[in-house]
């Protein structure tokens, strides 16, 4: 169970680099280092040149899709095998909505819907 939003968003780094491994896709240093980034965690990358270096590589919008099908298969895999996933991805997901990281916008995309409680319809 994770604690602290630093914590979370390593659960879910961990589950996009273990996917990423599994479909032997490739990560560069800069797409990983992009996986950190947080407006307010401080731990997060201080490149401030980072988003512009991928950027020249692949678009915002290909990376994020590239993330979020990786999340999205990390996390089919995992609630297949496991039924107590869903709720670990859960409540990793709830803690690390207390700030504001990038990584977020991908989580929402793969699998935000999976993630909701049923009793809220935002």
């Amino acid at each position: 169970m994770v604690e602290t939003q630093s914590e979370a968003r390593r659960f879910f780094i961990d589950k996009i680099l273990h996917q990423a491994r599994t479909e032997n896709a490739t990560l560069s240093d800069d797409e990983r280092q992009m996986l950190m980034w947080s407006e307010t965690a401080p731990d997060s990358v201080s490149d401030p040149e980072l988003a512009q270096r991928l950027a020249t590589v692949i678009s915002d919008a290909d990376y994020e899709s590239k993330i979020a099908g990786l999340l999205s298969a990390a996390f089919r895999r995992e609630v297949r095998a496991d039924s107590d996933a869903k709720a670990a991805w859960r409540q990793a997901w709830s803690v690390l909505k207390r700030g504001d990281h990038y990584i977020l916008i991908m989580i929402d995309q793969a699998v935000g819907k999976q993630l909701k409680p049923r009793w809220q319809f935002w």
